[in-house]
């Protein structure tokens, strides 16, 4: 077993902790510390990297978080046992995409869209970018919140301008700036490995599983998705010929042993940093075996990152991607969640074998997202201002959450269950067996309440009864007179 080395100052700005703590990582991933190994102490590691203690103990929490290491009050710190011997495989062999016959028509045929060179991102336009009812709905976002006047300024940047910005078609890519804004951000807020010739903008996560469906899946192909899980993905790979593999998930994730040997699988729909719509994160274990299983069947991996950003007991998960060591993995974000529904923005960092085929199949379908959008966007990465909205949205969200935790303890106690873990936009609270789910929606609607049934999210059947709450719409009063209320439709419909 080798010893644990590190070395702070070698990642340009990156914060300390951070440099801590993707070196200790890297090196359990490498199997240069072996599962079970004692780590130095928090005072050790310290002087070793030259660091205070705090930036010590914010490294080992990240890793903790993130099932690497676990801690033991008196003992010490330890590498997670669960993990195999060596997790990842530097020399693992590159993704070799086997694609649809579609997608061979949109790579091999002679018209001219296929012949044409896929445009030179450098010319994208210069490298910075100057009633009584409670209704418990998902995805609305926090409008008060929003710094408008910062928005409007950023548009008018453009708008106030002949810049030929405007007087041109805008890349099929996306806009260059934009692209270098969200590698520098993924790479230092979520471990994203990827550059930006990697990253294409896109106006949403449906407008990505279609042309990835497209372009790799043949009629009757296995794909493996979560349940519950996100129904317009479904509707998608059936459309596209696909043969749903559903996999109940648990408080761990995706239960990747699971899956039949003989699934014949081409692809995998995954939710790991905050499951959707039951809540809770993969785990490492689970994690390191997904990528394996995806190096042994040949399969994509679709990691599905809509709200990763939204955690709001400590800092984000690293990203599923970071771990991929042989190109399996598609990670696909969004700007939704955290700026507005309206933007329609959404981006996919693609495995080095898949960005010519996906950018020529969306060039068949689409010619590319507003540049108007696009660059106020970059821009308001670049100046710092899309850092401090999160930082209060995830002040404002975490206390609603808070007061939706506290108030179904108050008024529901025991009679319902839900992930534990403070992220996200809504909670899926499970109910009791015997109670019937559409009876308990009824109810609320009569109490002057709005809930929404959990059956459309299930594949299983049958499925468990569970409601869905979305609280980020919500002011926290209004969530707790809420959940007061859903507490008499419960009792309510027990009695029918």
């Amino acid at each position: 077993m080798g010893s644990l080395t590190v070395q702070i100052g070698a990642e340009g700005d990156r914060p300390k902790y951070w440099q801590l703590y993707w070196q200790i990582r890297q090196q359990i991933l490498q199997g240069d510390l072996q599962p079970g190994s004692r780590l130095p102490t928090c005072r050790a590691l310290a002087q070793q990297a030259g660091v205070a203690r705090v930036t010590v103990e914010t490294a080992l929490a990240q890793l903790q978080a993130e099932g690497f290491v676990v801690s033991r009050v008196g003992a010490g710190t330890f590498v997670a046992q669960d993990l195999p011997a060596t997790a990842v495989s530097p020399t693992a062999a590159p993704f070799a995409p086997i694609f649809s016959s579609w997608g061979q028509r949109v790579l091999t045929t002679p018209e001219r869209i296929a012949a044409a060179p896929l445009r030179d991102e450098s010319q994208d336009g210069g490298e910075t970018a100057v009633g009584g009812e409670i209704d418990f709905s998902l995805g609305r976002t926090y409008s008060h919140g929003f710094p408008y006047d910062i928005w409007r300024r950023l548009l008018a940047r453009y708008l106030s301008t002949d810049d030929i910005l405007l007087a041109r078609h805008a890349s099929v890519a996306g806009f260059m700036p934009l692209r270098q804004a969200i590698a520098e951000r993924l790479a230092q807020m979520r471990g994203v490995r990827g550059d930006p010739g990697q990253i294409v903008i896109v106006s949403g996560a449906q407008q990505t599983l279609d042309i990835l469906s497209r372009l790799l899946l043949q009629p009757g192909d296995g794909v493996v998705v979560e349940t519950p899980g996100y129904q317009d993905a479904f509707q998608l790979f059936r459309v596209n010929g696909a043969r749903l593999l559903p996999m109940p998930v648990d408080e761990a994730g995706l239960p990747v042993e699971a899956i039949p040997p003989d699934a014949r699988a081409r692809m995998l729909f995954v939710t790991p940093s905050n499951q959707f719509p039951r809540g809770g994160s993969m785990s490492l274990a689970r994690r390191l075996a997904l990528l394996q299983w995806a190096q042994v069947q040949q399969a994509v991996v679709i990691e599905d990152d809509y709200d990763g950003e939204l955690r709001y007991d400590g800092r984000p998960l690293s990203a599923l991607q970071g771990l991929d060591e042989s190109g399996h993995v598609v990670y696909l974000g969004t700007f939704s969640k955290v700026l507005f529904p309206a933007l329609r923005l959404a981006y996919v960092v693609l495995p080095a074998a898949l960005r010519d085929p996906f950018l020529r199949a969306k060039r068949l379908i689409d010619r590319g997202a507003p540049t108007l959008m696009q660059a106020a966007v970059a821009d308001f990465i670049r100046e710092g201002h899309f850092d401090r909205h999160l930082r209060h949205l995830r002040q404002e969200y975490g206390a609603r959450r808070q007061a939706l935790v506290t108030a179904l303890a108050n008024y529901l106690g025991e009679q319902v269950h839900y992930a534990q873990d403070a992220a996200g936009l809504h909670v899926m609270v499970y109910l009791n067996e015997a109670l019937n789910e559409r009876e308990v929606v009824r109810m609320a609607a009569v109490h002057g309440v709005r809930v929404y049934p959990g059956e459309f999210y299930h594949l299983q059947r049958p499925f468990p009864p569970s409601i869905l709450l979305g609280f980020s719409g919500l002011a926290e009063e209004e969530i707790a007179e809420g959940v007061r209320r859903l507490a008499s439709a419960v009792r309510a419909a027990g009695m029918v």
